[in-house]
This record gives C-alpha cells, sequence and structure tokens, in this order.
C-alpha cells in the first residue's frame, strides 16, 4: 500500500500557488497517495483554477463541509478550526499532513497516533507573524530561503535538521509564465504596481490608495494596477467591491481587489515598479531587480528591524509624501539598490550556481519521499 499524504488547503486562495506544484509532482511520480482537502465549495473551486493556472493535473480536492447551523450560529472567524476538528479523524488518517497555513496545527494535539506535519510557508516576508510559536508544532519545515531559515532557528521555532531550504515554489512554478503573459496596456509606459497589505495596522490602503488613484487617473506618465493583497476585501460584499472596481481607467488604471490575478504573479512579473509597505510580494517582484518604493504608515523603527528588511530595497517615504514624485525619485534612484535586491532576494530565495531560481517542487517532493520512505519501501 503506497503512504497517504494529505494537503490541507484551508488558508484562502492566495496559499495555494505555494503547495500545489508540490502536490502535483509528489502525484506524478507515483509513490504516494496524493489527497487535497479544502474547506468548501468555492475553495474547491480555487484549487481547480489553481491547478489550470500552473497546468497540473491531480484528484479534485475533497471539502471539508460544515453544517449550516454551526455556520450561521457561530462567527466566521471560527469556521476554519471548526472544520479542521469536525473532520479531524479521516484528516489525520495518513502517513504526511501538508499545509502553507499553522491552524492545522490543532490537528496534532488530537488523541490517537500523528501522522507527520508538514509546513510550506506561504512566502517569504519579513514580517514577525510568519516566526510565530506554532512553526514548532511542525515535524518539518520547508522554506524559501536561508533567511527564513536561519531566522527560526535563531528563534527556537525549529531544530536545524528539521528546517530544509527548498527555494520558492510559486516562484518556481509560474517562472515560465512572464513571457507567455498577455499585455494589460496597450500603450508603452512605465507600469506601477501598488500592492499594500492588508493590515491596517502596518498598511497603507486606507492613507494612500483613494488618492493614488485620483492621481493616477489624472496624469499620462504611468500605468498604474492597484492589487492589494487579497486579504484585504475578502470581507467586502460584491457591491463595495465592484463600485471600488470602477474607479479603473481603460488604457491607464486597473484595480483588482481580489482576483487570481492579485496572486499569481501577473502583476509583479508585469510591473516596472513596485509601491507598497510590508507585503511579501516584494519577493516575488525582484526576481528580476526593478525600482520598489514602500510607505511608512505607522513611523516604524525600520533599519535594524528584521520585520523590515525589504524597507532597504527602495526609498521609504511617509503616507503624506508627494507620492508621484517618489515614484519617480525611484525609478532614477534605482542603481542605488540593485545591489541590495540582489543580496535581499538571494537570501530570501535561494539561488542556483548560474544565479537563477531553485527547482523548489521538485526538491520538495523529494524531501517529502524520503519522509515517507519507510512506508513507501514498506
Amino acid at each position: 500500500m503506497k503512504p497517504r499524504l494529505h494537503v490541507i488547503a484551508v488558508g484562502g486562495g492566495h496559499q495555494l500557488l505555494h503547495i500545489l506544484p508540490v502536490a502535483a509532482e509528489i502525484h506524478r511520480r507515483g509513490k504516494a497517495d496524493v489527497t487535497i482537502f479544502a474547506d468548501d465549495a468555492p475553495s474547491c473551486r480555487a484549487v481547480a483554477d489553481g491547478m489550470a493556472i500552473l497546468g497540473i493535473d491531480i484528484p479534485a480536492p475533497r471539502p471539508l463541509p460544515l453544517p449550516r447551523w454551526l455556520q450561521t450560529m457561530l462567527p466566521r472567524k471560527w469556521h476554519k478550526g471548526l472544520r479542521l476538528l469536525l473532520h479531524g479523524r479521516c484528516l489525520r488518517r495518513c502517513d504526511a499532513i501538508l499545509t502553507a497555513e499553522r491552524t492545522s496545527t490543532m490537528l496534532k494535539h488530537l488523541p490517537g497516533r500523528s501522522p507527520l506535519f508538514l509546513h510550506i510557508p506561504h512566502g517569504a516576508g519579513d514580517r514577525a507573524k510568519g516566526f510565530e510559536k506554532r512553526i514548532a508544532l511542525f515535524d518539518h519545515v520547508m522554506v524559501a530561503g536561508p533567511k527564513d531559515r536561519d531566522r527560526m532557528i535563531a528563534a527556537g521555532l525549529v531544530q536545524a535538521e528539521r528546517c530544509h531550504v527548498i527555494g520558492p515554489v510559486k516562484v518556481g512554478a509560474l517562472a515560465a509564465r512572464a513571457a507567455k503573459q498577455p499585455r494589460l496596456f496597450t500603450n508603452d509606459r512605465p507600469m506601477v504596481l501598488y500592492n499594500p497589505h492588508f493590515d491596517a495596522r502596518l498598511g497603507s490602503f486606507a492613507a494612500c490608495a483613494e488618492r493614488l488613484l485620483d492621481q493616477m487617473a489624472a496624469q499620462d506618465t504611468y500605468n498604474f494596477i492597484l492589487a492589494p493583497h487579497v486579504r484585504l476585501a475578502e470581507n467586502w460584499d460584491a457591491q463595495r467591491r465592484a463600485a471600488f472596481e470602477a474607479k479603473s481607467v481603460p488604457g491607464k488604471v486597473i484595480v483588482d481587489m481580489g482576483s487570481a490575478r492579485s496572486s499569481d504573479m501577473t502583476y509583479v512579473q508585469a510591473a516596472d515598479l513596485y509601491l507598497g509597505d510590508v507585503s511579501s510580494q516584494v519577493y516575488e517582484f525582484l526576481v528580476r531587480p526593478r525600482p520598489c518604493l514602500f510607505i511608512d504608515c505607522h513611523q516604524a523603527p525600520w533599519r535594524d528591524d528584521l520585520s523590515y528588511v525589504m524597507w532597504h530595497f527602495g526609498p521609504v517615504a511617509a503616507p503624506d509624501s508627494d507620492l508621484m514624485a517618489m515614484i519617480g525619485a525611484a525609478f532614477a534612484s534605482h542603481a542605488d539598490f540593485i545591489e541590495c535586491q540582489r543580496a535581499g532576494v538571494a537570501a530570501a530565495l535561494g539561488t542556483d550556481p548560474a544565479g537563477g531560481v531553485l527547482d523548489p517542487a521538485a526538491r520538495a517532493a523529494d524531501l517529502i519521499e524520503g519522509l515517507l520512505m519507510p512506508a513507501i519501501e514498506g
């Protein structure tokens, strides 16, 4: 009997491309049975969409239904944990569990024999939240680059032999798409991507989004894409989302409050300048060094803080700055930041001897199959 790998995909669509390529590679090799679990029908569709983006074929995901009376009685923020607990016995009936989120670690506390818990973080950002205590509950953690490995080990979250650098799964899987993507605009103006984070305490959306949209609509120097982290508008109703996306200007401004293109690297691969705050997508953007500009809305003492390493990759502006002038200055000063960007990306994502991106899905599959080897040989 083949060993069983359960892939728990309950953290949102933005996490899927960090684990689906690994699941597909293990399924393709045929040494283990792979089952993907998603929380509900929309999440199952998101998995199918992710497979279509990647051009991969793996068995359709299984939903984790929650009784309607529980959905209506209890706050939405509790639904994920309830689904996991309700289906915990089924989810644990395997040799290993692979996740890109950490709520699933609650399953490790259930009685009975525990499978191996394996984690691939969704992104290689700098925020302290990416290095929280639940990481210690995983048996093995697979990170994109040495930056995260060193930080996790130094924090005592994981032993060195259980933390593995595999490269950025999502970046590796989507690298070939860049040359095939259709043009986003019909003109040749430089493209500015504004990618604010969803956390209002750290992000710049509330302070800057409306003003930037007005200013970009009134000028003819740049094309502009507003594509925040998909969680920023996840609780907006359809009317509010449509009203905000109606601020798009054909041929000049794209407003995208959470489509698949916000997560599948369409925008970071196409843009000429990254404008943002604390989102890990800046590392996906900087696989190819380009100008960056960061907005500091909370007066962070960032220069010596590991949670803001990315802010060394370009100028940092206050929210009340002349952002249009700062964008121009970021383009003009990019040469001053190129070497820092290259070093930062190498630390965050890893590189091969030729300077390219590693083959992350294959490396993760090798590692997981090695961990499952006793079951495979048996």
